[in-house]
């Protein structure tokens, strides 16, 4: 609960700053343009003025521009009062200014200041002007100030309005982002609350937004596989406890019976053979779920090298031989490529080893063994079919469990202590290879692609 309140801060935080940084640049954007357009449509006054004013001393005059010479102070000092009202009422100051650059005349006390290119002049007019003959200007200014102070108390609103929305946009988050995330809070109080007890712990739906049902479903698919490994795990103590307890108790049997009385020498020879027999069992089954482990814990292969399949496959044919003769099983091989590829040399001579070994074990008396090797874009492809009568408990992903036996009886004919597949499946998954076994009536095919490799 305190991590979700913590989520729903850190986003409503977010989400404000967002937006507060977004209505601050829509703030000043506004405020730079609206302070742009005031100084255009002030600028367009002063030269609308200046341009009425001379079109009246051009009046004045006549046509010729000579003639502003004729304009006496007098009458520029009429033209001055006559436009004093109209300027007044706009925040407009009219000066006259003469040849000596020193105002003459003045519209109103509050004009802008002269000459303009006096240092550090921080007066807020506009001026602009035009010539009035004998070396006299006309200056006509617009007084920026009280345009700018109502900028400013316009841009001091439009802040308040903005922050009176932000607090708006801010509880609207906090509201929104708990409505979110309380069935996350629901579904996380519903994991808390649910049994350990069970394995069968399944999760509702605490709303019917899609993205939570999706959300739900994924957990509920994590906890069917995180129970499937557990019973999958509890199925592989079970049976390392009987496989490990039987050749443990056959060896203390065989002690025990030596030990109860004094034996012959042959006597005493055979129970030390049977000793041995279950003594090399245990060693054997020892190393391969320490071998086993290693494959499924450690991140780190073995040194890769370049080998070739085909070889591996007619080094182990030759070691099964006498087996298949045993069996009387016909062999045939397809060479379509040597299998060139680059992957630790023991885990492929392991691999190949274990499926060629169980296909000659398990193969149906004078039936046959089929082995191909061939290239595919994805690497190299194995098939190793061989003669098997229909199983009617065949499940081709318990095949791949520590000590699975789907026919107990044959496997106890054929010796093993039923690792030899899970150790093919790990190998493979630890190398990116891929392994599939499948019952097509009259026999078994397993088919495994091995990756090329660099």
């Amino acid at each position: 609960m305190k991590l979700l309140n913590s989520m729903r801060a850190r986003m409503t935080v977010a989400v404000t700053l967002a937006f507060a940084v977004w209505m601050l640049m829509i703030c000043f954007s506004v405020m730079l343009y609206t302070r742009q357009m005031a100084r255009h449509r002030v600028n367009h006054v002063l030269m609308v003025t200046i341009h009425e004013l001379a079109n009246d001393l051009q009046d004045a005059v006549g046509n010729s521009p000579n003639e502003l010479d004729s304009i006496s102070d007098a009458k520029l000092d009429v033209m001055i009062h006559e436009v004093r009202t109209d300027l007044l009422s706009n925040n407009m100051a009219l000066l006259l200014i003469g040849a000596d650059g020193h105002v003459m005349l003045q519209s109103q006390l509050l004009a802008p200041r002269w000459p303009r290119n006096v240092k550090n002049i921080s007066d807020d007019w506009n001026v602009t002007s035009t010539p009035a003959g004998k070396g006299r200007l006309l200056v006509v200014g617009y007084n920026w100030g009280p345009v700018k102070e109502r900028l400013t108390d316009q841009m001091l609103e439009l802040l308040l309005v903005s922050l009176g929305v932000l607090i708006s946009v801010a509880f609207g988050a906090w509201v929104l982002i708990g409505r979110t995330l309380s069935p996350i809070s629901r579904l996380s109080r519903q994991a808390r609350e649910a049994s350990t007890d069970s394995l069968s712990i399944r999760l509702h739906p605490p709303s019917p937004d899609v993205e939570i049902v999706e959300l739900v479903g994924t957990f509920n698919n994590l906890l069917s596989h995180l129970r499937e490994t557990a019973v999958a795990k509890g199925r592989f103590y079970v049976a390392a406890s009987h496989e490990l307890r039987t050749p443990l108790q056959a060896l203390s049997g065989h002690l025990e019976v030596a030990l109860s009385r004094p034996r012959s020498t042959e006597e005493s020879r055979s129970t030390l053979e049977e000793a041995h027999t279950q003594t090399r069992r245990l060693i054997s089954l020892t190393r391969d779920l320490l071998f086993l482990n290693q494959l499924e814990t450690s991140a780190k292969l073995p040194e890769c090298e370049q080998v070739s399949i085909a070889e591996i496959c007619e080094r182990d044919l030759r070691t099964l031989q006498p087996l298949i003769a045993q069996h009387q099983l016909r062999v045939m091989t397809d060479w379509q490529s040597d299998g060139a590829i680059s992957a630790p040399p023991t885990h492929a001579a392991m691999l190949l080893r274990d499926i060629l070994e169980n296909a000659v074990q398990y193969a149906t008396p004078t039936g046959e063994v089929r082995i191909s090797v061939r290239d595919e874009a994805e690497g190299v492809r194995v098939e190793v079919f061989n003669s098997y009568p229909a199983a009617l408990d065949w499940n081709s992903e318990l095949l791949f469990e520590p000590f699975y036996r789907p026919d107990a009886s044959r496997n106890a004919k054929t010796g093993g202590n039923g690792l030899g597949l899970a150790i093919c499946k790990a190998i493979t998954l630890a190398n990116g290879w891929s392994l599939t076994l499948e019952h097509t009536g009259d026999g078994v095919m397993a088919s495994l692609l091995l990756g090329k490799g660099g």
